[in-house]
């Protein structure tokens, strides 16, 4: 396994949305015991030192005692968490995570990380024509990029892909790990209940 120093990495948790088809907040929905970003904070833990959220509803997140930061472009989505993050974090670049994606995998985190290796600007998950953006590792270097998208009027996470440096982290070289699992988010009611049954 490829580890990163854990005094030298960040992880930001990408809080945003309404939660519309859930009718609820999922990121705070009852997982395993407890909330399902509480899982994913104890998951992301003993592997990175700064941990940040990217939140437009910081209050609801505070008791966690961990730093959270909204949106500089608002009504941007979800790019405008990962500029939020980016903006913020100490270290040059971060893995970056949805806050409904309880099956997160940190060995692959810390890959992703790892492959940036000082050359690439985003290291990101492909299998096929998908791609998760919303499992990935980010480096500062995006910003300027990003920035620009941003000033679309909603633009698609993955829009500033082609003017960066990106590294595709090819799952069908890679059958230890499980796309269907690792990248399974809840969104749905219908989700949730399905999540209660993966086995990891």
């Amino acid at each position: 396994m490829i580890g990163l120093d854990k005094r030298a990495s960040s992880a930001v948790i990408l809080v945003g949305g309404n939660s519309s088809r859930m009718k609820t907040n999922k990121a705070l929905l009852s997982f395993n015991g407890k909330p399902m970003l509480e899982v994913i904070i104890s998951k992301l833990r003993p592997h990175f030192e700064e941990i940040l959220i990217s939140s437009n509803n910081p209050q609801q997140y505070k008791y966690l005692g961990l730093p959270i930061f909204t949106d500089y472009y608002q009504n941007r989505g979800p790019l405008a968490g990962i500029h939020s993050g980016l903006k913020n974090i100490t270290n040059d670049s971060a893995f970056f995570v949805a806050c409904d994606m309880p099956f997160l995998n940190t060995q692959l985190a810390n890959l992703l990380l790892a492959r940036l290796d000082g050359k690439f600007d985003i290291s990101v998950p492909q299998r096929d024509r998908y791609l998760q953006p919303l499992h990935a590792a980010y480096s500062k270097r995006c910003l300027p990029a990003i920035e620009q998208s941003l000033q679309s009027e909603r633009p698609r996470i993955t829009s500033f892909y082609e003017q960066v440096h990106v590294r595709y982290f090819d799952f069908n070289k890679h059958p230890e790990f499980n796309w269907n699992t690792i990248f399974f988010n809840v969104n749905t009611p219908e989700d949730y209940q399905q999540a209660q049954n993966v086995s990891v």
